[in-house]
């Protein structure tokens, strides 16, 4: 595809912001240079990036039918690791998603992992390294983000260069297989080796009756709002630069992904952010920052495609809301003015006070390919295919 180069970037200490980027042709292969857009050069290269590229999708009782048509629209070059957090009684929706990956194995033979979040093998494991990610019933906590930590556990233990997360509710397989691409793209466009691409949505729908596409979603809009006015005040210069605060779907080279603090639950995709720039931004004069004496590059992509998904709610966007401005609040990134800001903004969602500090993880130093050895040897629910 061509992707415009950004026009622009903004520095925050080690850390590259770049300017919304768009797609201009959602296939490009061999296609001549031109000015001010970027594609891969041949087939070759987009397959070698794709094979280095594990794609991660997340999953919690989505519609068997939807979650087929992402997994049947990412690339077979690319691994997958499916990680659930599906019911698993009375209907096990877990075992009707292993059905999928497995039946379109024995079809593409692409390299597939499926794991349960809640697989007691995982949290004996992750609870031994990881403060605070099990429950009461000593078994990982339902939450996104714990989910997205595992995954880069995994992806790590495959040896992926790169990990990308697609969301399991895309109506639109054709959208699934442009973010791919996007990714590839971006990823073979980046020269630093600690680099982030998330995508922003050409526009937002829901699976109702009546389609209404809108530009930006509710959570999107509020908490760029709130980040950026963080990052002006710091820097006292306004900006606009962050498009993509809440972007569910994005990827990153491995580098990265073992040094962000994650979040749990929704809090994960601003955390992210939140956590790059603590410690390559806050952080870089007293040497926190991994990628020094380079940069941390993020780019963000607006999409052609449409994003469309099934409604979950008001209260689903107000918790999405409430946990991501939390991250930010309880960050090195706030003084006394942005936490008056972010009370403020809560008190329009009627929510009062400070909000609860958000669960945050690290990625844990041990073994991860024997970590994933072990999952897949002594589970009874997490298998693997091709691997």
């Amino acid at each position: 595809m061509y992707i415009s180069y950004p026009s622009r970037f903004e520095t925050y200490g080690a850390v590259k912001i770049y300017e919304l980027s768009k797609v201009y042709s959602l296939f490009a292969i061999k296609a001549e240079w031109k000015p001010g857009l970027y594609n891969i050069p041949d087939f070759n290269e987009l397959e070698k990036t794709a094979e280095r590229t594990v794609m991660v999708v997340p999953s919690k009782n989505e519609d068997p039918m939807v979650l087929e048509g992402v997994l049947k629209a990412i690339p077979v070059y690319s691994p997958i690791i499916l990680v659930s957090a599906s019911t698993q009684a009375p209907l096990n929706m877990y075992s009707v998603e292993t059905d999928i990956a497995k039946t379109l194995y024995k079809v593409t033979g692409r390299p597939t992992v499926i794991v349960h979040q809640r697989d007691p093998v995982i949290a004996e494991e992750l609870g031994r390294h990881i403060p605070g990610i099990l429950d009461e019933d000593r078994l990982v906590r339902y939450g996104k983000g714990e989910g997205l930590l595992l995954s880069v556990l995994l992806a790590d233990g495959l040896k992926a260069e790169n990990v990308g997360f697609i969301d399991a509710d895309n109506y639109i397989p054709g959208a699934v297989l442009e973010y791919t691409l996007i990714y590839y793209t971006v990823l073979n466009m980046s020269e630093s080796d600690y680099k982030m691409v998330r995508l922003s949505w050409g526009y937002k729908a829901w699976s109702s009756p009546d389609l209404y596409f809108r530009r930006m979603g509710r959570a999107s809009a509020i908490v760029n709002n709130v980040l950026n006015k963080i990052l002006s005040l710091r820097r006292r210069a306004e900006t606009d630069i962050v498009k993509t605060s809440n972007s569910g779907e994005h990827a990153m080279s491995i580098k990265l992904a073992k040094e962000i603090v994650f979040a749990g639950g929704y809090a994960v995709e601003t955390q992210e952010l939140v956590s790059i720039l603590e410690s390559c931004y806050i952080g870089v004069e007293e040497g926190l920052c991994p990628a020094l004496p380079g940069n941390i590059e993020i780019y963000q992509v607006e999409t052609r495609n449409p994003h469309i998904h099934s409604e979950k709610g008001e209260s689903h966007i107000i918790e999405m809301i409430i946990e991501s401005l939390s991250t930010i609040y309880h960050s090195k990134l706030m003084d006394s003015k942005g936490k008056a800001l972010i009370i403020d903004t809560l008190m329009d969602l009627a929510y009062e006070g400070e909000p609860t500090p958000p669960l945050k993880y690290s990625i844990p130093n041990l073994n991860s390919k024997d970590f994933l050895d072990k999952v897949l040897s002594e589970s009874k629910t997490s298998v693997a295919y091709g691997v």
